[in-house]
């Protein structure tokens, strides 16, 4: 779940520094505290979310961020983690490295895809948007975009009209 969440993270823009996970029992009160401060220390160097290097804008990552936990509770990227951990489990492999790659070949492009959809959406509830436009908000490459609209098309959510796109039924 870390690893996936931390992918999603970074797929959104966000410095991967930002998320952390570290073990510390209730008798380790010292490293805790150091821990902890480690933490807040760091983050406070790279400033507010949309800030730090390679960071996307703040309100660009508010609504990237809102797609992408929408996204992660879709159940196509939750089965694809299912999955991957069927397939740990029965490979007995939970190296660092064979957990990252599953996420990365299975579990992102998922997440990524519903991502994508989900923020397009809300991206085209503020009005008609042209595909460079929408490219350029969502992080796709036009191929990606391209991929996740078509659904949305053939089930009538959004409709285009040569290089634009909007919500059907003028929404």
């Amino acid at each position: 779940m870390t690893e996936a969440a931390r992918q999603l993270l970074e797929d959104c823009g966000v410095d991967q520094e930002r998320l952390a996970l570290e073990w510390a029992s209730a008798a380790e009160a010292p490293r805790f505290v150091e821990l902890i401060t480690g933490y807040v220390s760091r983050i406070r160097e790279k400033g507010p979310l949309g800030t730090a290097d390679g960071e996307i804008p703040a309100g660009d990552m508010k609504r990237r961020l809102s797609a992408a936990v929408r996204a992660a509770e879709a159940r196509k990227p939750r089965t694809m983690l299912g999955n991957l951990a069927k397939k740990l489990a029965k490979s007995g492999d939970y190296s660092k490295e064979a957990i990252s790659q599953g996420v990365r070949q299975k579990v992102l492009p998922a997440m990524r895809a519903e991502r994508i959809s989900i923020e397009a959406r809300m991206i085209l509830e503020e009005g008609p948007a042209g595909i460079k436009a929408l490219c350029t908000k969502t992080g796709a490459s036009k191929e990606e975009l391209e991929k996740v609209m078509a659904p949305l098309e053939k089930k009538g959510i959004v409709s285009r009209k040569k290089t634009k796109f909007s919500l059907a039924g003028g929404k």
